[in-house]
């Protein structure tokens, strides 16, 4: 990759150090587990104001002066899986002591093939879960009879500090989208920055190639200023560092005053060529990276 161990390659260095794998690795190693229950809506049906003489609203069996309906969205925030082994006590919904749980409607679910187990009473609600993946998500809805949006909810999970209960939906640019976006635009500089790589790694292996046949020849130059020119054309795949070498022996020649010594800066050029750093591996760990980024991101941001 030209220039991959200078400025260049400096700034994709601390940007794939820095930028990328430094929040990964710390995200990762940090194990943390989360999982929040928000009230997504509450929207009142029946309201005991709005009562007609003779007009008797009945909900299977229950004859109803209020209703009013609960959405709750269930998500693992964390980016660990959470198992059935580590539920000791599954996320339990508590009506207030004047209100009573008439039906429990399960919205969606995310992904379609999320095992939700939801038990209930006419004071509670029990969501369970064979497996809860990061950015997983169960929408339900409760139907109460009264207007009283208040509710109590708890649970036990291994490895999970508390429950965060949100009594409405939360900003959608949240703190850890704020770390994300940045990381995935980093990622994708890096992952771009990788074909430089890519391209430069053909003209690689036709130098090398040539060399190791025999068949690379210095051509004779009019000047020093050619003989540069021509160098750093030549062999713009090496790093600047790899090529000082070639430019040392040319200053030489130069300072001599004795002519161009053609055999002088083939050894040269073949030596920093041959002992070169492979274009191909240094994209691949860099496409790697910037690949890896981009994916860690997105997934972390729920989209995928």
């Amino acid at each position: 990759m030209k220039n991959k161990f200078g400025a260049i390659t400096f700034v994709s260095s601390f940007i794939a150090i820095f930028g990328v794998v430094v929040p990964i690795a710390w995200d990762y190693y940090s194990g943390r587990k989360g999982v929040s229950l928000t009230l997504a809506s509450h929207s009142q049906i029946i309201s005991s104001n709005a009562s007609v003489d003779g007009l008797e609203i009945i909900y299977k069996g229950t004859k109803l002066s209020s209703l009013s309906k609960m959405t709750f969205l269930v998500e693992n925030t964390g980016s660990k899986p959470i198992l059935a082994s580590d539920v000791v006590s599954p996320i339990k919904i508590e009506a207030t002591e004047n209100s009573n749980i008439l039906d429990v409607i399960v919205e969606s679910k995310k992904p379609e093939n999320l095992e939700v187990m939801i038990t209930n009473s006419s004071r509670s609600v029990e969501v369970g879960f064979s497996l809860l993946n990061p950015t997983d998500t169960v929408l339900f809805s409760l139907l109460v009879d009264s207007l009283d949006k208040e509710f109590k909810a708890t649970t036990r999970i291994a490895g999970v500090k508390d429950l965060k209960v949100n009594n409405e939906p939360p900003k959608t640019l949240t703190v850890w989208a704020l770390l994300w976006i940045p990381v995935g635009l980093l990622s994708l500089v890096l992952f771009l920055a990788s074909f430089v790589g890519f391209i430069q790694f053909s003209k690689e292996v036709r130098v090398k190639r040539s060399i190791s046949n025999g068949l690379f020849e210095v051509p004779e130059f009019k000047s020093y200023e050619d003989a540069h020119k021509w160098v750093k054309e030549t062999t713009d795949f090496i790093t600047s560092s790899e090529r000082e070498p070639i430019f040392g022996a040319l200053k030489e020649l130069e300072e001599q005053n004795n002519g161009f010594d053609q055999d002088r800066i083939l050894r040269a050029i073949e030596k920093a060529v041959l002992n070169s750093t492979n274009n191909l591996i240094v994209a691949l760990v860099v496409a790697s990276i910037g690949a890896l980024g981009l994916y860690y991101s997105i997934s972390s941001m729920g989209y995928l």
